[in-house]
């Protein structure tokens, strides 16, 4: 059987860079950079807890949709719609809230005084819908 001349070379390096990229083995950590995990990076509003209270939330309107669609905020809390599409939109929950047109643009807020859950949607386009709970 034939080895490749390259095999004691490709060997060779493996143990190098196996060697020189480990650290000291005494178990002390102290200087080392502190790990980042999943759950301590926040990425973008879809990792977002939308569930605890909050005294103010956001919900961005874009591509014909509102997200976040499932919003939590306290009792006397405010949630403000930002419009990004290049169309009119709305917020409206049928007789709890109407933000009325929300132009390109734009931004509408409504402040909850009174526990809830409310369904809303566009009124320009009624298959946009979410849901704001104020506990």
């Amino acid at each position: 059987m034939r080895t490749s001349p390259l095999l004691p070379v490709a060997f060779s390096v493996l143990v190098f860079v196996g060697t020189s990229c480990g650290g000291d083995d005494d178990g002390d950590s102290a200087g080392d950079p502190p790990a980042v995990t999943e759950a301590s990076v926040a990425t973008d509003m879809s990792t977002m807890d939308t569930t605890t209270p909050v005294m103010e939330a956001a919900i961005e309107i874009a591509d014909f949709a509102f997200g976040p669609t499932d919003v939590t905020v306290a009792v006397g809390g405010t949630v403000t719609w930002t419009n990004t599409d290049d169309q009119a939109h709305t917020a409206t929950s049928s007789g709890n809230f109407d933000t009325g047109s929300i132009a390109a643009g734009a931004s509408a807020s409504v402040t909850f005084d009174e526990p809830g859950t409310f369904t809303y949607i566009c009124s320009f386009h009624p298959f946009m819908t979410a849901t704001i709970t104020v506990v």
